[in-house]
């Protein structure tokens, strides 16, 4: 499978529709399903669920511990991963889109 963040979904309704039932089986209620589409078509995504801050976190509460699912057309995978997120420390620019 290499890097599951580059994970490439094929038929992306079906595949979506089995990360959340997934999702649903193995955690109820509580996650969320992170997807992003490409100018190109393709599709990543993956199902997930935050444990919190990981217990040996040396960037000040900046290592998440979450639980991810990723689905393909054969397999669902389930990895626990630490994730590491930067906020936002300044707006540099932000103004309403309008549609021609």
């Amino acid at each position: 499978m290499g890097n599951a963040d580059s994970h490439v979904l094929d038929g992306r309704e079906e595949t979506l529709e089995r990360l959340e039932a997934a999702a649903r089986d193995r955690w109820g209620d509580e996650w969320t399903i992170r997807a992003k589409h490409f100018s190109d078509g393709t599709t990543q995504a993956h199902a997930f669920r935050s444990r919190g801050v990981a217990d040996d976190d040396d960037r000040d509460g900046k290592t998440l511990v979450e639980e991810r699912l990723y689905a393909s057309a054969d397999r669902t995978v389930y990895r626990r991963v630490h994730v590491q997120r930067e906020d936002v420390v300044e707006i540099l620019e932000e103004r309403e889109l309008t549609r021609d």
